[in-house]
């Protein structure tokens, strides 16, 4: 099993579990370097949350994710805005001011992390802005048949600066803000395409 066969028949409790949970705090932070209706791209967008918080912003918003459940469950309220497609698979014209992948590629194996990250800078506007959260650890893991990459501030920093063309112009550390995982932190950051 793979990390979207989890999602797709782990769906229900997924969207059950994250549609209600706030992350307005990393949300507000990552929008203040986006322009005012800005074009922003939901890579690995889950339930649909954060999207439609861009979308009530008034931002414009393409969503992607790789599993068919949860963009059928997207499709429901952000319409054609939804493509299913896998990270290797995406493809798209366009080119966005902001991508948010919160929580989405600490799927993605570290020895192929860099090439994906480089893959959608590419898609990103000249000053556009990459916001990208990883559970904060030293040991990688697979568990209920996904991935996960994990950082230390050192490793994330060193990974990405070798990736030219991102600047790291943010580092957020917080508290997972499910109530019953409170214990588990998370590392984020913020990249801008010089």
């Amino acid at each position: 099993m793979n990390s979207i066969d989890y999602y797709n028949k782990n769906s229900e409790k997924y969207i059950n579990d994250t549609m209600n949970v706030s992350m307005e705090e990393l949300l507000k932070r990552f929008s203040v370097y986006l322009p005012n209706n800005g074009l922003v791209l939901d890579l690995g967008c889950g339930s649909g949350r954060d999207s439609l918080w861009f979308m009530e912003q008034g931002y414009e918003v393409v969503a992607a994710d790789g599993s068919k459940e949860l963009v059928e469950h997207c499709r429901k309220f952000l319409g054609d805005k939804v493509i299913h497609a896998t990270y290797e698979d995406f493809e798209s014209d366009l080119t966005f001011d902001g991508i948010w992948a919160c929580a989405s590629l600490l799927h993605v194996k570290l020895e192929d992390l860099p090439g994906m990250i480089i893959k959608y800078a590419r898609y990103l506007k000249q000053k556009g802005v990459f916001f990208m959260s990883f559970k904060a650890g030293e040991v990688d893991y697979e568990k209920d048949g996904r991935w996960f990459t994990n950082f230390t501030e050192d490793r994330l920093l060193s990974m990405m600066s070798r990736i030219e063309n991102l600047e790291v112009i943010e580092v957020i550390k917080t508290q997972d803000v499910r109530k019953e995982r409170q214990d588990e932190m998370w590392l984020s950051i913020i990249a801008k395409k010089m």
